[in-house]
């Protein structure tokens, strides 16, 4: 799996810690994690309040503008975005699932406990994967199972227990219980052009820059993002239900959203 995964992302959602809260200790959060982040940045942002549902996902800008502690380990390897209500870690590169975890835990460990988090709705893991020309061949990709560039698949993993909607070159999966959301998109990167996110720009800026294709030849991106929910989200009245917050609860529910990516990955894949 390492031979294509150039990013990582890993996050999950807690329930709100009060804004006064929030901002009280965000200088003690900060010299907490500075052992480990030792470039670090609060900047300004916008919210937004995000309503899934069986039309799709739409999104409101609230008004309140909220900060944001970015942080970048000295190797430029590990970067992590905490706000009130979530975490976000991002890796420049491919590190394993297991070791990733370990990291994860502690840092988690000296959030959690400085912010006072007490429960959490919903886990991502997402991965950002590239895959090279076959020689000779403009329209074909190494490693990939049919060989060409790919818009809907037959993926094994996703053909019982998921409902799928989209079209070409992007799609969502949902689990029928509507606790699992599957969204895999793919595209062509070109010479200068960037894999990375858009709005994960600024905080690559703090590792140092966003990096670019830099081969002569384009690159298949193929993104496979996951999360799993503590509640149904496709029913109001649960959709705002959560979890009572321990490492062990969260980690269960990455441990089988890492599954699922995972199989996906290798339906797509001849080979490791």
């Amino acid at each position: 799996m390492s031979n294509h995964i150039k990013v990582k992302f890993f996050s999950f959602a807690y329930s709100p810690v009060p804004s006064e809260k929030f901002s009280e200790r965000l200088s003690e959060l900060a010299d907490q994690l500075r052992r480990y982040f030792p470039r670090n940045e609060a900047p300004s942002m916008k919210g937004f309040q995000i309503q899934i549902n069986d039309g799709g996902v739409a999104t409101q800008q609230v008004e309140e503008v909220q900060r944001e502690l970015h942080m970048v380990d000295a190797q430029g390897l590990w970067a992590v975005k905490i706000g009130n209500s979530g975490v976000s870690f991002s890796t420049a590169k491919y590190v394993s699932y297991d070791d990733s975890i370990t990291y994860i835990e502690t840092i988690v460990g000296v959030i959690t406990d400085v912010l006072g988090v007490y429960h959490f709705s919903h886990v991502s893991l997402r991965n950002i994967n590239l895959f090279d020309h076959r020689a000779g061949n403009d329209n074909q990709f190494e490693d990939i199972k049919n060989g060409e560039y790919w818009g809907r698949q037959e993926f094994e993993t996703l053909q019982t227990g998921f409902i799928c909607n989209g079209a070409s070159t992007r799609h969502v999966y949902f689990s029928h219980d509507y606790k699992t959301q599957m969204q895999l998109s793919s595209g062509i990167v070109l010479k200068g052009q960037s894999p990375i996110p858009q709005e994960e720009w600024p905080i690559w800026k703090l590792r140092g820059s966003v990096p670019v294709q830099n081969e002569s030849v384009a690159m298949l991106l193929v993104d496979i993002n996951g999360s799993r929910h503590e509640a149904p989200f496709n029913n109001p009245e649960q959709q705002n239900n959560v979890s009572e917050y321990t490492w062990e609860a969260v980690k269960q529910s990455f441990d089988e959203l890492h599954e699922v990516v995972n199989s996906v990955y290798f339906d797509i894949t001849t080979k490791d």
